[in-house]
């Protein structure tokens, strides 16, 4: 199958697509072609990772082969709970620290709910502390709308209610369109110990529309979903490793509008890549974005963010120490310097770097340039926060006891 035929074999959704429709340009096969159909595809995606020019060290070798898993997790985790017409709640996705890939926010929890075509909804209940709390409906991975909770009507406490309807509502109202309407939540945190997340619960307005069910026998559902699990192993690694390959090497492309493939509006990502040897360090200089949110995050080169938890590998503008000048200047490299704005590389060679500016007026650019660790003191200007060793492990203690707080069941 070309990639022209399954521009979107790279998503997960994929998957649960395919249990009802099937591939575009070829018949159904049997379950044993299609076990045989996955496996090879995971030999393909092995064979990329170590043939691939990202892969340049160990690290960098354990990390692909260690995706493939968490790839193959993330697929499986969708063909096994796809439900043709699924409870009506809003529930956390499979996503979380460990099953992460396209460069998850580390700030972020994502939460959804599906609905069904020519229905309308409720969506109510508490936005919680988090920075940030934005609403998303989408038709497959077109945007549909956009808001901000702030941004609605909101009580003292925080309560609000919004109808999801394909025909406007006065007061808090969002477009859905589509047979199967999505709704995403994203909650962008800044300080990890004491924001929570938002509580909401969605109700159907009206009676129910009649579920528009497709009968397809098992067999034939589950051999669907095993081509779409290899196809979406294989293409989602090859689809972030050209992604990834666009911007310079120690440098940034202009932001993006990622709308077009599921991405908030108001979401201005800098993307950019790191490459540096065992005694180089990447220093980033940028005058903080003003808005609702930023934050720079670093990614291995599988275009999985490194774990925020167990490194300092990502900073929000709380985190992050602004010097006096007004400008954020932050530390790449795999050991700690002792500076406070520390961008842990974890033993990678190169990867992928974000700064997100989330509804914020400005998406800059941030000046890099590659110096020797020896270098670093004089690099930067005599009065960067430095931070002690014990210090740092009272700091990387407490970032992974809020990642786990933050995933707990």
């Amino acid at each position: 199958m070309s990639e022209a035929q399954r521009p979107l074999a790279w998503l997960p959704s994929s998957i649960a697509e395919a249990s009802l429709t099937g591939r575009p340009d070829s018949d159904d096969i049997e379950l044993a072609q299609a076990w045989s159909y996955l496996l090879d595809k995971l030999r393909d995606g092995a064979q990329i990772v170590e043939s691939d020019p990202a892969n340049r060290n160990r690290v960098d070798l354990a990390a692909g082969m260690r995706h493939l898993l968490v790839l193959l997790a993330a697929g499986v985790d969708e063909a096994l709970h796809f439900d043709p017409d699924p409870i009506l709640c809003v529930q956390r996705t499979s996503t979380d620290d460990i099953v992460t890939w396209g460069m998850e926010c580390p700030d972020c929890i994502y939460t959804r709910a599906t609905m069904r075509g020519g229905e309308s909804y409720r969506l109510f209940g508490n936005r919680g502390t988090a920075r940030y709390v934005g609403l998303q409906t989408m038709n497959g991975i077109v945007s549909t709308a956009n808001e901000l909770v702030d941004e609605l009507e909101v009580d003292a406490s925080g309560n609000f209610e919004v109808v999801l309807s394909a025909d406007e509502r006065t007061g808090n109202w969002m477009r859905i369109e589509g047979d199967h309407p999505t709704l995403t939540v994203r909650h962008f945190f800044y300080d990890w110990n004491i924001e929570v997340p938002s509580t909401l619960r969605i109700e159907r307005l009206g009676d129910p529309v009649e579920a528009k069910r497709r009968t397809v026998d098992p067999d034939v559902a589950l051999s669907r979903q095993l081509v779409a699990l290899g196809d979406f192993v294989r293409d989602n690694l090859q689809f972030f490793l050209q992604f990834g390959g666009a911007a310079p090497p120690n440098g940034f492309l202009p932001p993006i509008d990622r709308t077009a493939i599921g991405a908030a509006a108001e979401n201005k990502p800098v993307i950019g890549r790191w490459e540096l040897d065992d005694n180089e360090v990447l220093i980033l200089e940028v005058e903080p974005p003003e808005g609702v949110y930023w934050s720079y995050s670093l990614g291995n080169p599988w275009w999985e963010t490194i774990h925020y938890g167990r490194h300092q590998s990502s900073l929000n503008a709380h985190q992050a120490v602004v010097d006096p000048d007004g400008l954020v200047r932050v530390v790449l490299c795999g050991r700690d310097p002792g500076v406070a704005n520390w961008l842990d590389t974890a033993g990678f060679s190169n990867g992928a770097m974000i700064l997100r500016c989330v509804r914020t007026t400005t998406a800059p650019t941030p000046r890099s340039r590659v110096v020797h660790f020896d270098e670093i003191a004089s690099a930067l200007p005599a009065d960067t926060t430095t931070v002690t060793p014990d210090e740092r492990t009272f700091i990387l203690e407490h970032r992974r006891h809020a990642v786990h707080e933050r995933f707990a069941l």
